[in-house]
């Protein structure tokens, strides 16, 4: 028979695919955090960038048919839109405090962080990256500049 710490230990294990999971969902929630900051504590930026952007990767999972899709238009921009805004380093509009012995403090408001970007891979699972860059980001889903 086994100890009581015995079978505590093994009800405790979590599975690869649990801990990818959870993983998954970690980072999930983070990046709504982020988000939600972004738009919590708005700053001023220099204008959008009428550009446009189209996938060249499937990176999205399709819930209807389980199988990799390219993401749509409106998704794409979506997208943009929501990186752009993450990955402003624009220091424009944030304020600054000057102290007793004259240095000069930035307050950040949240911004000039990673931003945790996750896409569906062809075997169920979710591939992961921090980028600090528009450009990063764009790379790792697979977007370009439509010309």
């Amino acid at each position: 028979m086994r100890s009581k710490q015995e079978s505590f230990s093994s009800k405790t294990k979590w599975s690869k695919g649990t801990r990818t999971r959870v993983g998954v969902i970690v980072a999930l929630v983070l990046l709504c955090a982020a988000v939600a900051a972004s738009i919590a504590l708005p700053r001023s930026s220099s204008k959008a960038s009428p550009r446009k952007y189209r996938a060249t990767k499937e990176t999205i999972l399709d819930q209807s048919t389980g199988k990799l899709r390219k993401p749509t238009a409106a998704e794409t921009e979506s997208i943009v839109g929501q990186i752009s805004s993450l990955t402003n380093r624009s220091a424009e509009g944030l304020p600054t405090t000057t102290s007793a012995n004259g240095t000069t403090m930035m307050d950040l408001q949240g911004g000039f962080n990673g931003v945790m970007l996750g896409r569906a891979t062809a075997d169920g699972g979710t591939e992961m990256r921090c980028v600090f860059t528009l450009e990063e980001a764009l790379d790792f889903l697979g977007l370009e500049e439509d010309q």
